[in-house]
C-alpha cells in the first residue's frame, strides 16, 4: 500500500513537471479547436495547404471522440498569429501527450519528431511533447503549425496536457552570452575530440536545447557529445562567469578548449538527488580563472541511461555570478522530489 501511494503520488508531480521546470511564460494558446484530416499526404506540412474541407475536432482531446475506433494515420493544423514577445529568446512548443507518433512542422519547417514511424515504428505515447521552435521561422502574422500522428490502437492523437501552446523562457534575459541554437553533435567517440582544434565538420548539427531523440536520434541511448566554437564579448572579458547548461538527460562531462572544467557530481545538488534523477538537475558551473579565451570551444559529452536524451531545457550560455546565483535560486523546484519522498516517508515512518 505504501508503494501504491508513492508511485501514485510520484506520477501525479512529474506529469506536470514539463510546465513547472523553468520560469515559462505563455506566448500563444492553442488550445482548443485545430483542422484534422485522416491519412497521410506529406504535402500537408506545407503552410500553403487548403483545409477548408477538413474537420475540426478540439485538442487536446482523444480522436476516436470524434472516429470511433479510428487507428492509423491523421494529420493536425492550426493557424496562429504571434503576440508580442522578446527578439531574444527561447520559444517552446508544448504540446502534451500524443498517441502514439508525431512529426512537427511550423511553417512547414520540421521542428522535431517523437517515437518511431514504419518501418521502425514504436511508440512515445506516455511522452510529453516539448519541442524548440529555431529563431527565424515564425512571422508577426500567418503561422501554420502541422502535426502529423500515427496511433497503433486505443487512444489515438493530441490526448492530453496541461498547456498546449507556446512559451517562452524568461531565465534567458539572465544570460550574458546566449550559446543556443546550432551545435555540432556526434555519437562515436572520436580522439582529441575535446580539443580546439579538432575537425568536427564531418558531425551532423543538433538544435540546443532540445532532446536529441526528438532530433533524429530516437532510438539512441549511451554516449555523445556536443560541440560549440564561441568568440567571447570584449565586455566580459575579466568577469567572474558561469556555463548554464540548463537540464541534461542524464549524466554529463564538460571541456572548455580542451580543460575538463565540470560534471554531474560536481552539483551541490547531487548529493542530495537520487542518481536516477540526474536529468532533473539544473546545470551552472563555475568556469576556473584563465580558461576562457577570445575565441572558445566548448565540448559536452552526454551519457543517457534511457528514454529522452541530450540538453534538453535552457537555458544555454554563459552568466555572471550574480546571476548565476539567480538561476540556481529559479530552479531550486528540482528539489521537489526528495521533499516529497521525506514527507511520505516521515508519514509512513519509512
Amino acid at each position: 500500500m505504501r508503494k501504491l501511494i508513492f508511485a501514485l503520488l510520484f506520477m501525479l508531480l512529474s506529469g506536470s513537471a514539463a510546465v513547472r521546470a523553468a520560469d515559462w511564460s505563455y506566448v500563444v494558446d492553442l488550445e482548443g479547436y485545430w483542422y484534422f484530416s485522416v491519412g497521410d499526404n506529406p504535402e500537408w506540412a506545407a503552410p500553403e495547404t487548403d483545409v477548408s474541407d477538413w474537420d475540426k475536432i478540439r485538442v487536446p482531446g482523444k480522436w476516436e471522440e470524434y472516429y470511433p475506433g479510428y487507428n492509423g494515420y491523421a494529420w493536425y493544423r492550426k493557424d496562429f498569429d504571434m503576440r508580442s514577445y522578446p527578439d531574444d529568446g527561447e520559444l517552446f512548443l508544448f504540446l502534451g501527450e500524443i498517441d502514439d507518433v508525431d512529426e512537427v512542422f511550423v511553417n512547414g519547417v520540421k521542428i522535431g519528431n517523437t517515437g518511431g514511424f514504419f518501418p521502425d515504428y514504436f511508440t512515445a505515447y506516455n511522452v510529453y511533447r516539448r519541442y524548440a521552435v529555431p529563431s527565424g521561422i515564425l512571422k508577426p502574422a500567418e503561422n501554420v503549425i502541422a502535426v502529423r500522428v500515427y496511433d497503433e490502437g486505443l487512444d489515438g492523437g493530441i490526448v492530453r496536457g496541461d498547456k498546449i501552446g507556446i512559451f517562452y523562457d524568461n531565465d534567458v534575459s539572465l544570460i550574458s552570452q546566449n550559446l543556443s541554437g546550432i551545435w555540432k553533435f556526434s555519437t562515436f567517440r572520436e580522439r582529441d575530440m575535446h580539443e580546439p582544434g579538432f575537425d568536427d565538420s564531418n558531425w551532423d548539427e543538433i538544435y540546443v536545447p532540445g532532446g536529441w531523440n526528438s532530433q533524429g536520434y530516437a532510438k539512441h541511448d549511451g554516449y555523445a557529445w556536443y560541440r560549440k566554437e564561441f568568440t567571447l564579448p570584449d565586455e566580459l572579458s575579466g568577469e567572474d562567469l558561469f556555463l548554464s547548461l540548463g537540464r541534461i538527460d542524464d549524466f554529463d562531462r564538460v571541456y572548455l578548449n580542451g580543460k575538463y572544467i565540470a560534471r554531474t557530481s560536481d552539483l551541490e545538488v547531487y548529493n542530495r538527488l537520487r542518481k536516477w534523477q540526474a536529468y532533473r538537475m539544473f546545470r551552472v558551473y563555475e568556469i576556473p580563472r584563465g580558461v576562457l579565451k577570445k575565441n572558445n570551444v566548448l565540448v559536452v559529452e552526454v551519457y543517457d541511461e534511457q528514454q529522452e536524451g541530450g540538453i534538453y531545457e535552457g537555458p544555454v550560455g554563459l552568466v555572471t555570478r550574480r546571476n548565476a546565483n539567480i538561476l540556481i535560486e529559479h530552479h531550486d523546484d528540482v528539489l521537489w522530489g526528495s521533499k516529497v519522498e521525506s514527507i511520505i516517508r516521515s508519514i509512513f515512518d519509512w
